[in-house]
């Protein structure tokens, strides 16, 4: 599998069932992109309903295709 390089303006939605089975379906723009002091690339993100709502996660869960599926 490939590794994808994540970027500030990608566009991401999540993939992952909500609570009781709903769709938790939810769009994200990276934000910024940044690495600790440890070496691990983090994404903080911004939600498209709510751009008061953000969040950073490490990259690679961004990247997952399981949690995560980019918008083109």
């Amino acid at each position: 599998m490939t590794k994808r390089t994540i970027e500030p303006g990608q566009r991401f939605r999540g993939v992952q069932l909500g609570v009781y089975g709903r769709s938790a379906v939810s769009n994200w723009i990276v934000e910024a992109v940044h690495t600790d002091a440890q070496g691990i690339r983090h994404a903080r993100i911004v939600s498209t309903a709510d751009r008061t709502e953000r969040k950073t996660l490490a990259a690679e869960v961004l990247a997952d295709p399981t949690r995560f599926e980019e918008e083109f």
